[in-house]
């Protein structure tokens, strides 16, 4: 039986390199705000609630969805928006997802969810260049540790994954780069 599993994308960043909230920047095909796709992208899996983890004064663009938003101070970088999203639904798996990443397809993550092995474990995109950590499946047991790591402030979602959480978070590989490529600056669009 597959784990339940809601889905949080994570807009909560600064975007000092952006110069503009990268939650608003239209997607190259559908001219959409890069939220907007994510949440429709998300909309095709099997999964219980979608979550957007924003900063509580953040100017999200016009939705289109009944996702809840959870505030993120955006202190504690993606893990704080993470743990933020997870304490909503602390017993169920929850699907990460950046909102900086337009060319992410529903096949890898329906082959993220088909990749869970058990409720106790997780699993972690891996494309040529490594492990890509904002494309990944927490389990329930991940809370605590993440908790943990904000308390003594290692907030490294790289190194949660590959440190605290290794014997649960399992790598599920990709041929290619091209759906983690991530938008950091205005010469990346």
């Amino acid at each position: 039986m597959r784990p339940r599993v809601n889905a949080v994308i994570l807009t909560g960043g600064f975007s000092r390199r952006m110069g503009s909230d990268k939650a608003n920047l239209p997607h190259p095909d559908s001219g959409k705000s890069l939220l907007q796709h994510q949440l429709e992208l998300v909309r095709g899996l099997p999964i219980e609630r979608t979550i957007i983890s924003a900063r509580s004064a953040q100017v999200l663009p016009p939705l289109i969805t009944s996702a809840a938003r959870v505030d993120d101070s955006g202190e504690h970088g993606p893990l704080g928006g993470i743990a933020a999203a997870f304490a909503l639904a602390p017993t169920d798996h929850l699907l990460v997802i950046a909102v900086d990443l337009p060319f992410l397809t529903l096949e890898v993550l329906d082959k993220l969810i088909a990749g869970i092995a058990s409720p106790e474990s997780g699993v972690v995109a891996k494309s040529p260049q490594g492990p890509e950590p904002l494309v990944a499946i927490f389990p329930p047991r991940a809370l605590p540790v993440m908790e943990t790591a904000i308390r003594e402030d290692d907030l490294s979602v790289r190194a949660v994954i590959h440190g605290r959480l290794q014997h649960v978070m399992k790598p599920v590989g990709f041929p290619s780069s091209a759906p983690f490529r991530n938008w950091n600056s205005p010469s990346d669009i």
